[in-house]
């Protein structure tokens, strides 16, 4: 089991330095072809996206993870990534629907509302790409769930590259489209039996609905503070060049912290087959053994996950200045100090990845969802009053004091479930 974890996590690892190398040219690219003012606009459109994204998925790969480690066979497994596919698309369909109402009744949209439904007619192919995921990930084949994720951007990327013309918002969200849909297609031929529609059972679909719906909320709190409300909240306070700076420094910000994620959902299965014993109930010698192995799991994961997090911190803050020079140019200077600052936000984020998933893995997502709740009310408040006063270093410090206080809540719900 050990090993198996270690080369999915040295998979993972190579498919993300692939992928942060990939983003960061993307990035680069982008910034400098569209400018501040329509970089700003990509941001407001890529952050919208990733809200009604969440929407789609609400906590459904999580938890298909979790019940098809617990399968007794592969029949087993297949039905249940089967229908968590049909529940996983009856949710992109219903956050599309939604989607298009905002696009066509939100004034901030009007100028750009081709662009959107470009952006967000990919829901449908994210879904599915995500339900082979699933599967991947409950199996520990994380080389082929990397493969997938990185071909998908290196595609665009080719493409950004081989165009020498000028390019709009609408070639922009057009491209990625198409490159998602190839990238689907060459997912599904890899992963082909793995997912029967043919093996739809309403029964199941409810019951992982409403396991999911927990997690679900909590994720699109998690995506509203994470994403939504800061940069919705400068926008109209600060204006759409600040936007763009702050969304440079946090896109670079997101691209660092893939690796957490990448390692956490390596382990969830093993967390997620082996909990935690509890103190109050006796339990076999088989038993406390898992339950040892998922414990120095968990530590060692947290050991690894520190000493990243400090070492990307410390790297970014002296190098910062040439990092924004190369990606974007002189116009997105001030999104050098921004991005030194959300540095520290990154190493709670990075400790976050490990104690949420273990939480979840614990069957917690309910109380996810309570401190959620919590923790978004913090952000929201907190860019309330940071914004205006403090301007965008003010939304970054809040981004900052966020992940430490959701951080200390999960590890204290933890350590009650432990």
């Amino acid at each position: 089991m050990l090993k198996r974890l270690a080369v999915n996590t040295g998979v993972q690892i190579f498919g993300k330095v692939i992928s942060v190398a990939v983003s960061l040219i993307t990035t680069g690219i982008l910034t400098r072809k569209l400018g501040v003012a329509v970089y700003g606009q990509y941001i407001l459109i890529v952050s919208l996206s990733i809200f009604f994204d969440t929407l789609a998925d609400f906590g459904t790969s999580i938890i298909g993870v979790r019940e098809a480690a617990k399968a007794e066979n592969e029949k087993e497994r297949v039905k249940i990534w089967s229908n968590v596919a049909i529940l996983r698309l009856i949710m992109a369909m219903f956050s599309l629907g939604l989607g298009m109402i905002l696009i066509f009744t939100w004034p901030d949209l009007r100028e750009i509302r081709y662009e959107a439904v470009l952006a967000w007619s990919m829901m449908i192919f994210t879904s599915l790409a995500g339900s082979l995921g699933v599967v991947w990930q409950t199996r520990m084949r994380m080389q082929s769930k990397v493969l997938v994720e990185v071909m998908f951007p290196t595609v665009f990327l080719l493409c950004l590259w081989w165009f020498s013309g000028t390019i709009s918002l609408a070639w922009v969200f057009g491209t990625y489209l198409i490159a998602r849909i190839i990238t689907l297609v060459w997912g599904w031929w890899i992963g082909r039996g793995t997912i029967n529609f043919k093996f739809e059972d309403w029964k199941l679909i409810k019951k992982l609905l409403v396991m999911s719906w927990p997690m679900g909320v909590y994720l699109l709190v998690f995506s509203g503070y994470d994403r939504a409300i800061d940069s919705l909240m400068i926008r109209r306070f600060l204006g759409v060049r600040e936007m763009a700076w702050y969304g440079l420094a946090y896109k670079i910000y997101g691209v660092l912290i893939q690796p957490a994620f990448f390692l956490v959902s390596g382990i969830f299965p093993i967390l997620s087959q082996n909990p935690t014993v509890s103190t109050k109930v006796e339990t076999s010698p088989l038993e406390k053994g898992r339950s040892t192995k998922t414990n120095n799991i968990f530590w060692i994961s947290g050991g690894i996950l520190l000493v990243t997090g400090l070492t990307i911190l410390l790297g970014v803050w002296i190098f910062a200045p040439i990092m924004i020079h190369i990606l974007a140019g002189v116009e997105f200077e001030a999104s050098v100090q921004i991005l030194r600052v959300l540095m520290i936000a990154l190493v709670f984020a990075y400790l976050g990845h490990l104690v949420g998933f273990t939480l979840i893995s614990k069957e917690g997502q309910r109380e996810m969802l309570k401190l959620g709740i919590v923790i978004l009310l913090f952000n929201f408040i907190g860019n309330l009053v940071a914004i205006p006063r403090f301007g965008v270093m003010g939304a970054t410090w809040v981004t900052v004091l966020t992940e430490a206080l959701s951080l200390l809540l999960m590890s204290l719900r933890l350590r009650k479930r432990a």
